[in-house]
């Protein structure tokens, strides 16, 4: 005899629909987790040296190692390494990432020493190697460079947390030095070349500690992954250390995704819709996409972020300024000048990825991320202030004839109110002597060609600054930004 169907309760429904959430939600996340590229780290902690021991680099390289293998690498950690140790890891390393491909990363937390513009990693021994002795009985970071290098992978990221006091005797330098980076290279050291790391009164170093959070956060592109970790060690130090990083990798790399697709990669070319720097070309994406060796992202990006902004900021007291900014390239570096009000204030740019850290003097650095948009909105590196620099004219990104002969005048005054007029420019060797006819007033300047960005003294508490167009238009900013002018070739 049929007997009659019971209708579903509504909690097992519940719970069956929970139940396959979650089952789609595991396999979501491990088809994603599958198709990651492959994450190879060697992490190295120092701490048992026989003449100068540090108490904090094997808890640092702890740390880091348990952090990288929580972003999906698989980390090889060695501790208290003594030379063979050292140059056998990383052999086996650069082993690893020829076999595997897809990222390599490098930490070392220990003692390193700079002769002769090459850093060495000090490794565990009963005493210190004399300067004489350095390059036979310790490993170079240029050695670890180069084996990363010829693994032929698409992205290296060198770390060293190793700028601690010299300890070596005669060599008569402090901290490390500069290390080139390249296009598929993201360097970092845990404070500025030529200056001493602190080692940390805690368990980690200032720069671990906050290397550890970054890596632990979701989301956090490669940029901004070691920009919070500077501004973290930064804020906690006072300014006495400033990290210092350098890159030429203009791909996009993130350490922990957050994603719900299964199919989005952690390493991908940037998509080609996003806004490009202010010029027409494009920019470099993932150093994987095509078989030439991609160009570094100085050689493309300094010629095309070149020319005169517009400032606004926000000080640390919370009042507002105004200004013009003009920026150069300068070799593989950016300077920038900065005029507010009567003030002048000039700074250089390391490139670090798809960040500018901008050092002006002062302790705080001005930390400018591109690449989105051709605005760069800055922020010091403590965080009590800002800056928005808007381009007015950007130079041409190649060569152009140096401008002279006679152009049309059409300008702007502070008040708003216009004019128009007359110029005539010609070359007197490295300068340039200009000449205005504006209304019944005639104006006298000398100027100054740095790439395509001309700066002219004319009298004035401030300069005029003009960017040279591909089509020999001038335009520029005077009265630190609150004046405008074109210059067109007759």
């Amino acid at each position: 005899m049929p007997r009659p169907t019971r209708a579903a309760n509504p909690r097992t429904l519940l719970a069956l629909l929970l139940a396959a959430t979650a089952a789609f939600w595991l396999f979501a996340t491990g088809a994603q987790a599958r198709d990651v590229e492959p994450r190879t780290a060697l992490v190295v902690g120092n701490s048992t040296y026989g003449f100068a021991p540090l108490s904090n680099p094997v808890n640092d390289a702890t740390d880091v190692a348990a952090a990288l293998r929580g972003g999906g690498f698989e980390v090889t950690l060695v501790t208290n390494a003594d030379q063979a140790a050292l140059k056998a890891a990383v052999q086996r390393f650069g082993e690893a990432l020829k076999a595997r491909g897809g990222v390599g990363l490098f930490f070392f937390a220990g003692h390193g020493v700079q002769v002769g513009g090459e850093n060495y990693m000090v490794p565990v021994s009963r005493r210190a190697p004399s300067a004489e002795e350095l390059r036979s009985a310790s490993v170079s970071a240029s050695d670890v460079v180069d084996v990363m290098a010829a693994a032929g992978n698409a992205l290296n990221i060198v770390v060293l947390d190793a700028c601690r006091d010299n300890p070596v005797p005669g060599t008569g330098t402090k901290g490390l030095s500069r290390v080139d980076s390249g296009a598929r290279l993201f360097v970092s050291f845990s404070t500025s070349p030529g200056m001493v790391a602190l080692d940390g009164q805690g368990r980690n170093s200032p720069y671990s500690k906050y290397l550890v959070q970054a890596l632990q956060a979701s989301g956090l592109s490669l940029e901004d992954t070691f920009k919070r970790t500077l501004k973290g060690v930064y804020q906690e130090t006072g300014g006495q250390q400033i990290p210092w990083l350098s890159s030429s990798f203009f791909g996009d790399f993130v350490f922990r995704e957050t994603v719900l697709a299964a199919d989005a990669p952690a390493l991908r070319p940037a998509p080609p819709s996003a806004p490009p720097l202010p010029s027409a070309s494009p920019l470099p994406s993932d150093p994987r996409v095509g078989p030439r060796e991609p160009r570094p992202v100085q050689a493309v990006a300094a010629p095309r972020l070149a020319g005169v902004y517009r400032a606004e900021g926000r000080n640390p007291d919370g009042t507002r300024y105004q200004g013009m900014v003009a920026m150069q390239p300068a070799g593989d570096r950016m300077r920038f000048t900065w005029w507010i009000g009567k003030d002048i204030y000039r700074g250089t740019g390391e490139f670090a990825g798809r960040m500018l850290v901008v050092n002006w003097g002062d302790k705080h650095p001005v930390i400018y991320p591109f690449g989105s948009g051709p605005v760069l909105n800055g922020e010091w590196a403590d965080g009590t202030a800002t800056e928005r620099l808007s381009p007015y004219s950007l130079a041409a990104p190649g060569r152009v004839a140096p401008p002279q002969g006679r152009y049309r005048v059409a300008g702007r005054n502070a008040d708003g109110s216009r004019y128009a007029g007359t110029l005539t420019m010609r070359r007197e060797g490295e300068r340039f002597a200009l000449s205005w006819r504006v209304g019944s007033s005639s104006y006298q300047g000398t100027g100054t060609l740095d790439g395509n960005v001309l700066t002219v003294d004319w009298g004035a508490g401030t300069p005029v600054v003009y960017a040279l167009g591909a089509d020999g238009t001038l335009k520029g900013l005077w009265d630190a930004g609150r004046g405008e002018e074109t210059l067109t070739p007759e």
